[in-house]
């Protein structure tokens, strides 16, 4: 595999959903461009929000997309709608698969382990199911993905609920899953914070696509 560097960001303050995808699709295109820049990597929450990915079944918004009241973005990804909130870390990853595996099934899957792997550091067992994208304990999902490719260029990533108010995911139907109940990693380890969750996804994305990390 071929050793990258990629920008890496990791705000402390709950940042916009709005901004922080536009700075993804700004690091696209320049890897569109000339694919000798750097990938980039932002891990980080949300204020609350509710994504559509392309060709969302709209009936999968519990609400109505006139309600002032709720944020809702229709984005350049695959996948049904979710919902970002604080407390809930999510990580985007802005990479050329050229440097990797030009298949994005093989990608979806590496994602998975790589969620799989982080929640194991925190001594959480949990599976991926055929038929299905994302991350359950038992029969509860605790991690979502939802990615874009453009040239071979990805954007978007996945959502792990740390400590997040899961009654948010009551306005959807999550990821288009009928009955599909949400988990938060807090009520299967005590003893862990956002931050320390964000160190283990840091270290293991470094390791998982051999980057070299730099600061922007």
């Amino acid at each position: 595999m071929v050793n990258r560097t990629a920008i890496i960001k990791q705000p402390d303050k709950i940042s916009s959903f709005n901004d922080v995808y536009k700075l993804q699709k700004e690091y696209q295109d320049a890897l569109i461009l000339d694919n000798s820049n750097p990938d980039f990597i932002w891990i980080g929450e949300h204020q609350l929000c509710y994504t559509l990915g392309r060709g969302s079944n709209y009936d999968n918004l519990l609400f109505s997309l006139n309600d002032a009241k709720y944020d809702v973005f229709k984005i350049d990804r695959g996948g049904e709608v979710t919902c970002h909130m604080p407390g809930q870390l999510v990580t985007y990853l802005v990479l050329d698969l050229k440097n990797f595996n030009k298949d994005l099934n093989w990608y979806l899957r590496k994602i998975e382990e790589i969620i799989i792997n982080i929640l194991g550091a925190f001594n959480i067992d949990c599976h991926s199911r055929k038929g299905f994208t994302g991350v359950w304990i038992g029969n509860k999902k605790i991690a979502s993905i939802g990615i874009g490719c453009k040239r071979w260029i990805t954007i978007n990533g996945f959502s792990i609920n740390i400590d997040c108010e899961l009654e948010n995911f009551n306005k959807i139907v999550p990821c288009g899953i009928e009955n599909c109940l949400m988990a938060n990693m807090i009520d299967y380890n005590k003893n862990l914070n956002i931050q320390e969750v964000k160190r283990i996804v840091k270290k293991t994305i470094e390791e998982e696509f051999n980057f070299d990390f730099i600061s922007k």
